[in-house]
């Protein structure tokens, strides 16, 4: 782990002065931060439906392409940090964090899947933590408040459904009874996002229908946990057609 502290302290103190979070456009370190939140979700999303053998092979590549795309996200961010001591200190913790869980999510181990869901937690923890005191940071904070919030939205969104995907397989596919107590998932509240994001005039200007979807894959995950046929490829279907749609919808929002 020490030699991880130096490693990227080492490539912090390289790249300082090289690029500051106020050489670049909000809109592009956002979609690199909140795009890292959602993935950080997605890790243990896919890692439950690989260990109940649901579409194995479409979501080992899936998950590949997730832990590139976090690692590229990251490389991108550590270039535009703001000149500030605890921000590059808490930088440093995701990044040694995630060095260690990446293994744990790759080693694919039956006995494990209990303690990933702590670890997740801390990861989503971390990321978050990091993208609001980066973006708060940056010059054009002020004027982009409306446009973060709509990104904090859906970000937050789409952790939930994928939180409802993983409580759902763990309980059913994997016998953990228990799983829904680890999550906060509240479909009022996911509703209630899709509601704002929805009389935004702008996303509906650029894309009519696209909350509408989201809207009705959620109603769909919904009905889904009513019922008492145990169907994980459904699930998955409806999961990750709602991720694609919201990462397509956070691209939509930050280019208003």
């Amino acid at each position: 782990m020490k030699k991880y502290i130096l490693i990227l302290s080492i490539v912090l103190i390289h790249f300082a002065g090289l690029a500051q979070v106020n050489d670049n456009p909000i809109e592009v370190l956002s979609e690199k931060l909140y795009q890292n939140e959602m993935l950080s979700n997605r890790f243990f999303r896919n890692f439950v439906f690989i260990k109940t053998n649901t579409f194995k092979k479409k979501v080992l590549a899936d998950m590949d392409k997730s832990l590139a795309k976090f690692d590229d996200n990251l490389s991108y961010v550590i270039l535009h940090l703001p000149q500030n001591k605890d921000i590059k200190e808490n930088y440093i913790k995701l990044q040694n964090y995630w060095n260690v869980y990446r293994i744990n999510i790759t080693n694919y181990d039956a006995k494990n899947y209990k303690s990933l869901i702590g670890k997740t937690q801390k990861l989503n923890k971390l990321i978050s933590s990091l993208t609001t005191s980066i973006l708060r940071k940056h010059p054009q904070y002020g004027s982009h408040k409306k446009m973060i919030e709509m990104a904090q939205y859906n970000t937050e969104n789409t952790k939930t459904v994928d939180n409802i995907a993983i409580a759902y397989i763990l309980k059913n596919g994997l016998e953990m009874n228990e799983a829904f107590d680890y999550f906060d998932i509240d479909f009022g509240s996911l509703k209630k996002g899709l509601k704002k994001l929805g009389k935004n005039k702008n996303i509906t200007a650029l894309a009519p229908d696209l909350v509408n979807d989201l809207k009705t894959n959620l109603e769909t995950i919904q009905s889904l946990l009513e019922k008492e046929n145990y169907n994980p490829k459904m699930m998955y279907s409806n999961i990750n057609n709602y991720s694609k749609k919201s990462f397509k919808l956070l691209d939509i929002i930050l280019k208003q």
